[in-house]
Parts: C-alpha cells; structure tokens; sequence
C-alpha cells in the first residue's frame, strides 16, 4: 500500500503540487474578508478540490510525454517509461483525479470551476501539446496555468475575481516561474535537446538565457515591492521583501557570473522560496 502511494505521488509530481497548494493557502489567506468570520470548511475543500485537479493534470502531462521522457536520462525513471504503473492505471488517477476536482470547484463556486478548466485546458492541451513543442519561450504563456492556483485561492476566499489584491498574486506568480524553469531549463538543456523539446537555452543559448533570466527577475522583484498598491500592506511586508530581495539579487548576480557553476543552485532554491517569503510576508501584514 506505501508503495503504491508512492508511485501515484510520484506520477502525480507531488512536490509541484505542494507548492500549488501552498500558493493557494496563500491566496486564500491574502483574500479572506478578516473582519467577517473565518471558515476552514471552505478552505479544506479549497485545497482538496486543487490537490485533486493538480495532481490529474500532472499525471497527464506525464501520459502525453510518456514517450518522450523515455528518451531523457533525467525522466527516463519516471512511472510510465519505467513501466512501474500500467497506461490503463495513470488514465484511471488522472480522470478521478480531475473529475472530483472539478466537481468540488464547481460546488464552491463556478467561477473557481471555470478557472479550473482553464488550467487544465492551458497547461494539458496548449502549454503540453503545442507550446512547449515548437516556441522557445513557451514559458511565458505558459506561466498562465501555474499562476491560476493562487487565483484560485484568492476568489475563493473573497468571492471576486477581478480584485485588484487577487490579480496582483497572480502577476507575482506569473513572473516568478520564467526565472524559476529557465534555471533548471538551462541546466538540463542536453535532456531537453534530446527529448526535441526547443527550449530557451537549446534554441538561443546560454548567453540569452542567462539574460532573460535576469530581466523576468528583476521584473518579479519589482512586483514583489509593488505589493502596497495592490494589497494594502505596509511596513511589516516592505522590510521582509527588501530583504528578500536583496538577498535574491545577490544570487542572480553570483548565478550570472557563472552559470554553469555550484551557484545556479543556490539562486535555483532562492527564485524557490523567495515566492512563499513575499507571499507569507504579505498574509502577516494583513
């Protein structure tokens, strides 16, 4: 039985789900009315309905490249190439999976229902199937699907969709993620050549990566300080996102001097974390 939890973990990119899941936390927290009575049925059934929809959808992201992660050495390990869970049995998590997301989403809200959807239709038709396939910057269209759970999390506390404090969380996670995937985009670029997969850094190169990403985090770091326009927040936040920022600012410097050395990991953790320090540090102002 542990095993076989393990496995459906492991198909279900677990790790990036519960970074999902903690972007959504935030969201709702950031969202929350605090002058009316908190509910944490609404939030449970919040973060059950999104652990479900993520981790079918990464599941089947892992169906549609099944194939092509054989050829990779770093995914070649993974449950479907390795044959350690049969075609018929990944179809059968990712459709119970989704389905009881969506279904939950739909009975909280139909606005989270819709946005729902779209993540799934975004991140497993147009980001898996068409942009990741043929645009080196398929990053940045497809940072829609990953900045849509702390939406999410935000509409289903405040019950609005177009408020500005919620589309600025989603503005901060949008922008995040092109730093974030390059780094790891450029340190495994021979996997991602060999899998037919034109990323940033196969398509243009170190020398161009390394530059964009620099300008997606000096962007995200600006929105980062912008939070007291969209948000409402004050001393508390700006003195811990300063910090952080400087902090991440130093080691993009040291990354960019040396890419390819131990460096890029410690800026990789950094561009990781600094998103749940901005995020947490504007919940406790609030």
């Amino acid at each position: 039985m542990a095993s076989q939890i393990s496995l459906l973990r492991e198909l279900s990119k677990s790790g990036i789900v519960t970074l999902v899941l903690i972007s959504v936390l935030g969201g709702y927290l950031a969202g929350h009315p605090f002058q009316q009575p908190f509910e944490p049925g609404r939030l449970a059934l919040t973060l059950l309905a999104i652990l479900l929809l993520a981790s079918g959808s990464s599941a089947l992201n892992q169906i549609q490249e099944r194939k092509i992660d054989a050829t990779m050495p770093r995914t070649a390990g993974r449950p479907l190439p390795s044959g350690r869970i049969s075609l018929q049995g990944a179809w059968a998590f990712v459709l119970s999976g989704i389905t009881l997301g969506l279904v939950v989403l739909a009975w909280l809200d139909w606005t989270l229902f819709a946005l729902g959807c779209l993540a799934v239709l975004s991140y497993n038709v147009l980001y898996t199937m068409w942009w990741k396939r043929k645009m080196p910057f398929a990053a940045v269209p497809g940072a829609i699907p990953g900045a849509l759970p702390i939406l999410m999390g935000y509409v289903a506390a405040s019950r609005e969709l177009m408020a500005p404090g919620g589309l600025y969380l989603f503005f901060i996670l949008f922008f995040w993620q092109m730093p974030h995937f390059w780094v790891l985009a450029l340190r495994y670029s021979a996997d991602y050549q060999k899998g037919g997969f034109p990323t940033l850094p196969v398509a243009h190169g170190e020398g161009i990566t390394v530059s964009q990403i620099a300008v997606w985090c000096l962007a995200y770091v600006g929105v980062a300080l912008a939070a007291p326009l969209f948000l409402g927040v004050g001393s508390v936040y700006l003195v811990i996102a300063l910090i952080l920022s400087a902090l991440l600012l130093w080691e993009l410097w040291r990354f960019a001097r040396n890419p390819q050395g131990k460096s890029w990991l410690r800026y990789f953790l950094w561009v990781t974390f600094s998103l749940v320090g901005y995020v947490g540090a504007a919940v406790l102002d609030l």
